[in-house]
């Protein structure tokens, strides 16, 4: 009796787990992002090095803003380690200037500290802090504002 009731659960299971290997599973912005990043081979060393090892993350969630003025949102991505540092780098992601539809990198700056990242319709806002001797990390005597835009040109942002 025990082994009818055990065959009649395993033929109840057997459908909805061949409709799961039949759906593809859900890809997350982080996952996305993160193999965007990595494969890039503009991408530098240390910035990949700190995805593929877990030791940074992309931050969540996304900034969503058109970019590059084609009509489309364009992403701004972070990349955070966990701790002080923060946000260490920043990139762009568009699809304008490709024939596939697919995103490329159009801004990148890899070498940040505790950077804030803001975006509008054209411009991507990159603020890093300015520290003087005796600042405690939280509080910088000043902070700079990096600003980026697009150059239909060059099909990349461009510092402005």
């Amino acid at each position: 009796m025990r082994a009818r009731w055990l065959l009649a659960a395993l033929a109840l299971t057997l459908p909805s787990a061949a409709a799961a290997q039949t759906t593809p599973p859900q890809q997350t912005p982080q996952a996305l992002f993160t193999g965007l990043i990595v494969n890039d081979p503009r991408t530098g060393a240390d910035v990949r090095g700190l995805l593929t090892s877990g030791a940074g993350f992309v931050g969540s969630p996304p900034q969503f803003a058109d970019l590059t003025g084609d009509g489309r949102m364009d992403a701004a991505v972070q990349v955070r380690i966990p701790g002080a540092a923060g946000t260490v780098a920043v990139y762009a992601f568009s699809t304008d200037g490709t024939s596939d539809g697919r995103l490329r990198a159009v801004l990148r700056s890899q070498a940040l500290y505790r950077a804030t990242v803001a975006v509008a319709p054209g411009t991507l806002l990159i603020t890093v802090p300015e520290y003087r001797t005796g600042d405690d990390v939280c509080c910088p005597a000043e902070r700079s504002e990096r600003r980026y835009g697009w150059d239909a040109g060059a099909k990349r942002m461009r510092r402005r």
